[in-house]
């Protein structure tokens, strides 16, 4: 019997879900963002990333190029842009490479709220840079 309760309450909660979405403003954001978009190419820059472009597949073949190290978080600062509602930030990093001296570099990105507090100041995260400029830097 418990199975057919906990389809039923799965029924229920995905007709309140429903009933609950704003679909219209949920177009209304989705509409923004393409205008946003609309004028990029596949391999333009998005504006919030140092080394990302528009075209995933294009994103992944560099990555898999890229020299991996880390990035410990310097400062974190609201650049004024925004994507759609939410805010770019610019990550001032010093990074370790391999057999490298570290350097100083800025990362822009877009960070959710719920995830700042993995950015502030003193934070290790990982990176990959480009072989050809040691400021194109990737998250991962």
């Amino acid at each position: 019997m418990g199975v057919f309760r906990d389809l039923f309450r799965l029924t229920k909660a995905g007709y309140t879900q429903t009933v609950n979405t704003d679909y219209r403003e949920n177009l209304r954001q989705s509409a923004d963002l393409a205008e946003q978009f609309a004028g990029l190419g596949p391999n333009d820059v998005t504006g919030t990333h140092s080394a990302a472009v528009a075209n995933p597949f294009t994103n992944m073949s560099a990555y898999g190029q890229m020299i991996q190290g880390s990035g410990t978080v310097v400062s974190l600062t609201d650049t004024g842009k925004r994507l759609g509602e939410t805010i770019v930030y610019a990550v001032q990093l010093d990074v370790t490479l391999p057999g490298d001296s570290p350097y100083r570099t800025l990362y822009q990105t877009v960070i959710a709220e719920g995830a700042l507090h993995n950015w502030q100041p003193g934070a290790v995260l990982p990176v990959r840079v480009s072989p050809n400029d040691r400021n194109s830097v990737m998250l991962g």
